[in-house]
């Protein structure tokens, strides 16, 4: 039976309020969580479960962490169809008359295999490449409220993330095309990003048009022609259209 979680008084919980890691044990999938500042969760009774909901795609499920007054350390994941899953650290109201009130939330973040919820394991890339099966499909964005976008290469190509970062072909015709979905998203909002991931992507942008933000303030022609000079940008900077063409002379002198 589906229970409803009540929301009223929830605190927002920095995400730095626990440390959550996942590995690999064999062919099984264990995440692990540890407080570290207990001092946000001083006010809430010991009796309260912690939970980190997970969820991608279509897929979710809810790892169980014990009580605040008895903490498990790691839970295990059954769903072997989560790559990098979004997750989200709950902590819900056992007993009394607050039973089933959320009483604190984060955040949700991407949980990458080896490394913590924040820091460097988070800021490595401003756009991940994972393998995962999505046949037909050669490759699939995701973008992501809260984190960085994830790109998923089917797992049945060689080596996909070395594929994805190397192929000219990869390179030149896909790649910006991801790259004007994920800033068409960011244009959306019609002001400047107040997301971390949205930023991460902006000042990438400024490095490629110094001094020229998008006119926020203008209609969508402008900010498209803004993008289309980004794109340019991009392409020129790394040469995409001579490598295509590289790589189609050689494969017609082979």
């Amino acid at each position: 039976m589906r229970r409803r979680i009540r929301l009223t008084g929830r605190r927002q919980l920095p995400r730095s309020s626990v440390d959550v890691r996942v590995t690999e044990v064999g062919e099984k999938r264990v995440v692990s969580l540890v407080i570290v500042n207990h001092d946000c969760f001083s006010r809430m009774p010991e009796t309260a479960r912690i939970k980190l909901r997970l969820f991608e795609n279509k897929f979710s499920e809810t790892l169980d962490f014990g009580t605040l007054g008895k903490p498990k350390a790691t839970a295990e994941v059954k769903n072997s169809a989560f790559s990098v899953p979004t997750c989200q650290l709950r902590v819900v109201a056992t007993d009394g008359e607050q039973k089933g009130l959320l009483l604190g939330s984060t955040n949700t973040w991407n949980l990458k295999a080896g490394g913590s919820d924040e820091g460097e394991q988070a800021s490595e890339s401003i756009l991940l490449f994972l393998p995962q099966d999505i046949s037909p499909r050669a490759w699939k964005l995701d973008i992501r409220d809260d984190d960085y976008p994830v790109v998923y290469i089917d797992k049945r190509i060689p080596d996909p993330r070395t594929w994805a970062r190397n192929d000219p072909v990869f390179l030149s015709c896909v790649l910006p095309a991801i790259i004007r979905e994920v800033f068409e998203e960011i244009l959306q909002a019609g002001s400047p990003p107040e997301q971390a991931w949205a930023k991460d992507w902006m000042a990438w942008a400024d490095t490629l048009m110094p001094g020229k933000p998008p006119p926020w303030n203008d209609g969508r022609p402008q900010k498209l022609s803004w993008l289309d000079d980004l794109l340019d940008s991009f392409c020129h900077r790394h040469d995409m259209l001579g490598r295509l063409v590289g790589k189609i002379e050689r494969e017609i002198a082979a």
